[in-house]
């Protein structure tokens, strides 16, 4: 197993693209730290915790809950991980947000709540596991989950696209300040993803139609995202560093105007 041995802490991990990461990092050997911010998604981070110790026959799972919104709670959540785990190889950021809302409309308040979730706490964790990595004087790789929204918005996602847009530039700039000591700053875009988090749009908007404007024709799995992070926070891609991969189908080479107003 290409992750025997490896050590990750996985944010926003309780369900769908975030727990198939997960469930997948230990199926190749890592021992993984799970993460929600609240006590109803912790319930499921902590089963799916439980379901990965079983398969593997050992404790090589955990949960931790944290608010990666609040700094102190996205530190704890490292420190503590790190501390679980004996030491810190991988750190995936996974954790966002998002709410649809015109930009005239949209109050500061969400606004903040979106960009103190999806950018200052990606790059909290981030900070966190490079200076713990730094500290062990080995290697890390860092993966920066983000979307196809970071190259391409949609009507009343102005707020969602542009914090996006920050996590791009956020695995660039961090891989370049930080290779001088081993560490690889990455990101993935997933496309349009079959998920429970996804259902109510895709069934809104017709499958059918997300099939016909994807090239390859289909919807993107749970396994396509988390397969893919696999190999890049393995060894296997260890020079490469400092880009976004998208993973959808070639979606964004065939967007269409959505008005999601229009439905």
């Amino acid at each position: 197993m290409k992750l025997t041995g490896k050590r990750a802490i996985v944010t926003g991990s309780s369900q769908g693209i975030c727990a198939g990461m997960a469930r997948e990092l230990a199926a190749q050997g890592a021992h993984v730290v799970l993460n929600t911010h609240s006590d109803a998604a912790m319930a499921d981070a902590y089963a799916l915790a439980e379901a990965i110790n079983r398969q593997a026959g050992s404790e090589v799972a955990h949960g931790i809950r944290a608010d990666i919104s609040v700094p102190e709670e996205a530190e704890m959540l490292i420190a503590s991980g790190a501390e679980w785990l004996g030491g810190l190889d991988i750190q995936i950021n996974n954790a966002g947000i998002e709410n649809t809302v015109a930009a005239l409309d949209l109050d500061l308040a969400d606004w903040d709540r979106v960009m103190n979730t999806n950018l200052r706490g990606g790059f909290v964790c981030a900070r966190a596991a490079a200076r713990i990595t730094v500290d062990q004087g080995r290697g890390a790789v860092i993966l920066i989950t983000s979307s196809i929204h970071e190259n391409v918005s949609r009507l009343g996602l102005s707020h969602y696209a542009i914090s996006k847009a920050g996590l791009r530039m956020m695995s660039k700039a961090l891989a370049l300040e930080w290779a001088e000591y081993g560490i690889r700053v990455l990101g993935i875009a997933p496309g349009a993803i079959g998920t429970d988090a996804n259902a109510k749009e895709i069934a809104a908007f017709g499958r059918e139609k997300f099939e016909d404007w994807i090239p390859l024709s289909r919807l993107g799995t749970t396994g396509d995202v988390a397969r893919t992070a696999a190999f890049l926070v393995s060894d296997d891609a260890g020079y490469i560093t400092g880009t976004t991969l998208e993973i959808d189908g070639g979606y964004v080479l065939n967007l269409v105007r959505y008005d999601p107003r229009k439905g």
